[in-house]
């Protein structure tokens, strides 16, 4: 084996050459230092890159010196009595039949003075419907004839409970197809391969197709949209999973790349009524910018990285810029408690505005190379930050499109992604489901019992009517 071998760097040989390799060696270290500071706070790392110690949040609030717990006048929760049905066996208890003081005879009440309730699980199983097909034999022509299955009967060995079961163990409970297999084996008996699970997976996927198209469509037609991506697999190559959510739906979308192609395939033609909550990312750029409204907790993150960075000249600008970007949430949040009128929160707000502005073209000219592009951009994107002045109704962060995005990064981190397209789309439909049920306030397994049970069954396909279009009033 040969040793690859690097060039050496050359020493300077001049009094100038010296001091402009002492620069650049000093810009690269400081690049190296605020790669090590780089956190949840102040970059996109998820929090749980942090450690176990984690970070001091950026905007720590003050101690109020109550003790942890409980406090005094606190009304506890208690469980409720269950109420008296088919589930609830009643065993009762009665004292001894004689007084134990004097011996005379006990007459009971009639009602009891205390009422334990023990809940437990039932061995569960499983049950087979044998569904036999019988031929005959005509005495006359001896022509035989053959029974058919009913098209109410699924034409698989799967029923409408296994197959509900099987997609919300992953699309709900992020298991892989092998854990899947494992708790069917455990807790049923039942013995399915790896294959079958997929398929199965397969058949639900096709199920859904109704059920994701009038979610895609509700969002698409929402006044609020929220839209986030991340990365996904598909066997040995990367693709992104794209999201959108409105008040009522969310949609997923498996796409092979980034660019604004699959932003568009998500979003479809938006209404010029909408308006679309994103970070920065280039992608979205096809949206008119009185429509689009940046999430100010990236922005926040952003400008903390400017304010924790290891260059000195970076600290009074970035310092001022989080200042300014927590006295935004702080105002919004003083008026949506109503401690501030109406008039005095865009009053405040547009102050912020002009002393944002003024701290960006600071650091423009003030901060590291590092950090001048930042500022720049953030002051190319003002009119998108400050969007919603306008709409009281848009919100200031893309929270809401992160959290409905967890659940698929924790399923991509517990399993080996997909190796199919019937893989793809049954990731999105499924999430799309589940993350819709949970806006709805519905039962993912409900619904997908009733969808599943219409498509065996051949009767009217169940779709909810905040999903519809035309009676949606946002």
């Amino acid at each position: 084996m040969t040793k690859k071998h690097t060039s050496p760097v050359t020493p300077p040989l001049t009094l100038e050459q010296a001091h402009e390799m002492i620069h650049k060696l000093m810009e690269r270290i400081a690049e190296l230092e605020d790669r090590l500071k780089q956190n949840s706070g102040n970059s996109s790392k998820p929090p749980s890159s942090d450690g176990p110690g984690g970070i001091p949040p950026a905007r720590p609030r003050k101690r109020s010196g109550k003790q942890r717990g409980a406090q005094p006048g606190h009304q506890g929760q208690r469980r409720q009595r269950h109420p008296q049905d088919e589930r609830v066996s009643v065993t009762p208890y009665f004292p001894a039949a004689e007084c134990a003081c004097c011996g005379g005879n006990m007459l009971n009440h009639t009602k009891p003075h205390r009422v334990h309730q023990v809940f437990d699980l039932p061995e569960v199983s499983y049950f087979v419907t044998e569904h036999q097909l019988f031929r005959a034999t005509c005495t006359r022509c001896i022509n035989t004839d053959e029974a058919m299955l009913p098209d109410t009967v699924s034409h698989t060995q799967m029923g409408t409970n296994l197959l509900s079961y099987i997609a919300l163990q992953s699309g709900q409970f992020h298991q892989s197809i092998s854990q899947i297999q494992r708790q069917l084996q455990q807790h049923f008996g039942l013995h399915f391969s790896r294959g079958a699970i997929s398929e199965a997976q397969g058949r639900v996927s096709a199920m859904l197709t109704p059920t994701y198209q009038a979610i895609k469509q509700q969002v698409q037609s929402a006044p609020h949209i929220h839209a986030d991506e991340t990365r996904h697999q598909r066997g040995g190559e990367r693709r992104w999973m794209w999201l959108a959510l409105s008040k009522v739906a969310v949609c997923f979308m498996t796409a092979f790349g980034r660019g604004q192609d699959a932003a568009r395939r998500l979003l479809g033609e938006l209404p010029e009524t909408s308006a679309l909550v994103t970070d920065q990312y280039a992608g979205y750029r096809f949206v008119a910018t009185e429509q689009r409204q940046l999430c100010w907790a990236h922005v926040a993150r952003n400008v903390a990285a400017i304010a924790d960075s290891s260059e000195q000249v970076n600290h009074p600008v970035g310092a001022r810029l989080v200042l300014l970007a927590d006295m935004v949430f702080r105002t919004r949040h003083r008026w949506e408690n109503g401690k501030l009128k109406h008039e005095q929160y865009l009053r405040r707000l547009r102050r912020c505005r002009q002393s944002w502005r003024v701290q960006l073209e600071r650091g423009m000219m003030l901060c590291s190379s590092r950090y001048r592009g930042r500022c720049r951009f953030l002051l190319q994107d003002d009119d998108m930050l400050w969007t919603f002045l306008t709409d009281d109704r848009l919100a200031l962060t893309n929270n809401e499109a992160e959290r409905a995005l967890r659940g698929y990064v924790l399923w991509r981190k517990g399993s080996y992604g997909v190796w199919s397209q019937r893989g793809e789309l049954f990731r999105q439909r499924i999430l799309s489901l589940v993350e819709t049920a949970k806006r709805l306030g519905r039962c993912p397994q409900q619904w997908l019992r009733s969808v599943i049970r219409a498509c065996i069954e051949k009767t009217d396909y169940p779709i909810p009517e905040e999903l519809c279009v035309s009676s949606h009033s946002g």
